[in-house]
């Protein structure tokens, strides 16, 4: 009688059977935990009021009124922020404006800003968080977050005014975070200018923030000089009393 051979099949059921109690024989495998620290991220994301991070800002609500990201602002808007002017040592308008392309500083006849936005001159297209400022003045860069520059018409969200642009300079303002920041510049011609910039929280829903400056300079020019003082009170600025035709020579800020 021929002997019956298993199949290969029933051979391997058979092995893998034999194996699997072994295995199991082994017991768990203790595994040694580590616990960490505990590490609290806390960021803040960027506000179209507020700082930026760096030289690039992402948001913007000048031309929308809204705090929008700028890749879906329907307009030509260029943000020069306060890391760009504190790194280049801006003291003016003038000075933003050179990074600033489709714009022109104009000389103001020596007494006040004026900018040509793609072509048009003005001197009354500035503007304060969104708020018209068209005074004959020097504006001082000392307690600005950013400077936003609007290409084109803007009278669809700013009303009146020419149809290159207009400057809107975004304010400091409290930030639930110690501030504290103090510089002094000398130069030449007499030139002597102080910046103090201080802030804290004062509970949860609460902050406060002080922006001043000082300067004082001679210029190049006979019978000018310069005095400025802002703060949280109003204006006050001294200069010569004029050339003698009844025109003063007061080279002011604001």
């Amino acid at each position: 009688m021929a002997a019956s051979i298993p199949s290969p099949r029933l051979i391997a059921v058979l092995v893998t059977s034999a194996l699997v109690p072994a295995c199991w024989a082994q017991g768990p495998t203790t595994v040694n935990e580590t616990r960490l620290p505990e590490v609290s991220v806390r960021g803040e994301a960027e506000r179209a009021d507020g700082p930026v991070q760096g030289y690039r800002a992402t948001r913007s609500s000048s031309f929308t009124r809204t705090d929008t990201p700028l890749n879906e602002v329907p307009a030509s808007v260029t943000v020069v922020p306060a890391e760009v002017v504190k790194d280049a040592a801006m003291q003016s308008l003038s000075d933003v404006f050179r990074h600033v392309p489709g714009a022109t500083w104009h000389q103001g006849e020596g007494n006040r800003d004026q900018v040509v936005l793609r072509g048009q001159s003005t001197s009354a297209d500035f503007f304060v968080d969104g708020v018209r400022d068209d005074a004959q003045v020097f504006r001082d860069l000392y307690n600005l977050e950013r400077v936003e520059v609007l290409k084109g018409p803007g009278g669809m969200a700013f009303g009146r005014g020419g149809a290159g642009g207009v400057v809107n300079r975004v304010v400091k303002r409290p930030v639930f975070d110690h501030v504290g920041e103090a510089n002094v510049t000398l130069g030449s011609r007499n030139q002597l200018r102080g910046t103090i910039d201080l802030g804290n929280k004062l509970e949860a829903g609460a902050a406060w923030r002080l922006n001043a400056m000082i300067e004082s300079s001679d210029s190049f020019r006979q019978g000018v000089d310069l005095m400025a003082l802002d703060g949280e009170q109003p204006d006050c600025r001294r200069c010569s009393a004029g050339d003698g035709d009844g025109h003063s020579n007061c080279r002011q800020r604001q």
